[in-house]
């Protein structure tokens, strides 16, 4: 079988695990949720350690949305609510400023992912060209852009 196929299912197979509860979180996601354990928490991460798959495990476990943010020395994961992320005037702040970008956030799809009005309007309002929605049902990702006629 195809190794990315295999990847694919195996990875749908321990979110379902993790969201019914029948499965926990790994030690390192244990960790990064117990940085950022309610909802509207953020966190400062070491640059590159988090990935977008993690976040999606994080959303499995609590079914909330979680959002990672990367800047030049330090990643930032926020802990939404159940179906949206909200971010502070601080993160707003360095997000406009280009000092940190909207890697990715978690949506609760099954089938194709699709990234709401709200999900474009902010990239538009960050001035971001992209970024990438996870399922945390599939584990498929989604790259979109704030130009609902333009995807990549």
């Amino acid at each position: 079988m195809d190794k990315t196929l295999s990847s694919t299912a195996s990875t749908k197979t321990s979110l379902e695990a993790i969201r019914n509860g029948e499965a926990g979180l790994n030690e390192k996601r244990k960790n990064m949720l117990a940085r950022v354990p309610c909802s509207n928490d953020w966190a400062t991460f070491e640059k590159d350690t988090i990935s977008i798959k993690d976040i999606a495990y994080l959303s499995a476990a609590t079914h909330h949305e979680f959002a990672l943010l990367r800047g030049k020395t330090r990643d930032i994961i926020v802990h939404g609510v159940e179906r949206h992320c909200y971010f502070n005037e601080e993160l707003l702040d360095l997000l406009q400023t280009k000092k940190l970008r909207l890697i990715a956030h978690t949506h609760p799809d099954y089938g194709k992912i699709k990234p709401s009005t709200e999900d474009r309007e902010f990239l538009k309002h960050i001035d971001q060209k992209s970024s990438i929605i996870i399922s945390y049902i599939t584990g498929a990702e989604f790259e979109f852009g704030s130009n609902s006629f333009e995807e990549f």
